[in-house]
């Protein structure tokens, strides 16, 4: 199997639910006035939230830097994008005694634990090329966070694991819901009230998007918002989703639970999210055979994995689809997400180009549903 192919899947839940920030606290993140049009790499300071000081890491993995930093760009346009990297995922003894380090082989890795040359925002394409006219969002400004802690944006919690060949145990600060906390602090004494918010993500930062959107309408509230998750479907089993939750520490907002309490099942939680701001958009992107949210769903213990995959995420997006303010776009193919990617504008296998499709969310439409129609069946075994 491709361990980096396997690297860009992961599990959805919620965020942690935390105090708001004092002003006294805010004021600690304020930073110089941000250069227009440039990006700015941010080394934040630690927070205090209540009488918890908050200070963003990655992972601290065995040879990882555990220095956290996000990117900020300030457009000239009177919208902003949140943006949640991807990069696999780490829950047991076996992936998390793997991670990918800058250090190692560019292709191995079942999670990204630091923060690594390639994740310069300024080298993307897609949604990232502000020079394209062709890009609805050039002109806005960025938010761009990073991922290096195995937990999808979602952890608070540090959790001891044994190395598979060593035997040897170590710890993995799965702390990325703490990272964003930090960075929506800075966000908010930095960015201002945005009129139109984008909040999106890849892979794992499509889960970091879903699980983080409360917090985010609750600190940018007057603007007119989009959801848009890539490549980020929630199937998982339930037995994955109790053990996850067990080791990241992670807990949903509590506006999402249910009466009883429960954290929504991940193929819920944009529904949930949906029905919640009725005023909002939300919208999702796949191939219809995603080999690495295929693979993942193998790791959990499924058979036929491949077939498996494509029939729930089929069921679950159309039983979103019931909901007004929800969209999607299917694409054909097996490739993984498409939002920093040239894919960006050239896809349209979904019976419309994509990036026609995304420039009609941001407009604050509500464009069709879009699938392929020769989606290719999946192939009998998915070869990992």
């Amino acid at each position: 199997m491709n361990r980096f192919a396997a690297a860009c899947f992961a599990v959805l839940l919620g965020a942690c639910a935390s105090p708001a920030l004092t002003p006294e606290a805010e004021a600690q993140t304020r930073a110089p006035t941000l250069a227009v049009g440039e990006w700015t790499r941010v080394e934040p300071e630690p927070i205090m939230s209540g009488f918890q000081r908050i200070s963003a890491t990655c992972s601290d993995a065995p040879g990882s830097n555990p220095a956290y930093a996000f990117w900020a760009r300030r457009g000239t346009g009177n919208g902003l994008v949140i943006f949640f990297d991807g990069g696999g995922a780490c829950w047991d003894d076996l992936t998390c005694s793997v991670p990918w380090l800058a250090t190692g082989r560019p292709d191995d890795g079942f999670y990204k634990a630091e923060i690594l040359p390639g994740d310069d925002p300024s080298r993307f394409g897609g949604m990232f090329l502000v020079n394209d006219e062709r890009n609805p969002v050039r002109d806005w400004s960025f938010i761009y966070v990073p991922y290096c802690t195995g937990d999808v944006h979602l952890g608070s919690n540090t959790t001891a694991y044994r190395d598979v060949d060593s035997g040897e145990q170590f710890e993995i600060r799965h702390r990325g819901a703490d990272n964003f906390r930090v960075v929506l602090a800075w966000a908010r004494a930095n960015m201002g009230q945005p009129q139109n918010l984008l909040v999106t993500g890849s892979s794992a930062g499509a889960y970091g998007a879903v699980g983080h959107y409360v917090r985010i309408r609750d600190a940018f509230p007057r603007a007119r918002a989009i959801m848009l998750g890539d490549a980020g479907q929630g199937v998982t089993t339930p037995e994955f989703a109790e053990l996850r939750d067990d080791r990241w520490g992670a807990r949903a907002a509590r506006v999402l639970r249910g009466n009883d309490g429960a954290a929504p099942a991940d193929d819920m939680a944009v529904a949930r999210l949906a029905a919640l701001y009725p005023n909002d958009i939300f919208a999702q992107f796949t191939t219809a055979n995603d080999r690495t949210q295929a693979g993942f769903y193998a790791l959990m213990g499924v058979d036929d994995a491949c077939t498996a995959w494509r029939e729930k995420m089929t069921r679950d997006l159309t039983a979103r689809q019931a909901a007004p303010n929800f969209r999607s776009y299917v694409a054909a193919g097996d490739t993984h997400t498409i939002l920093r990617s040239q894919r960006f504008f050239t896809e349209t296998s979904g019976g419309e180009t994509f990036v026609d499709w995304f420039a009609a969310l941001i407009r604050g439409e509500r464009p069709e549903n879009r699938a392929c129609v020769d989606c290719q069946p999946p192939p009998q075994r998915c070869g990992f």
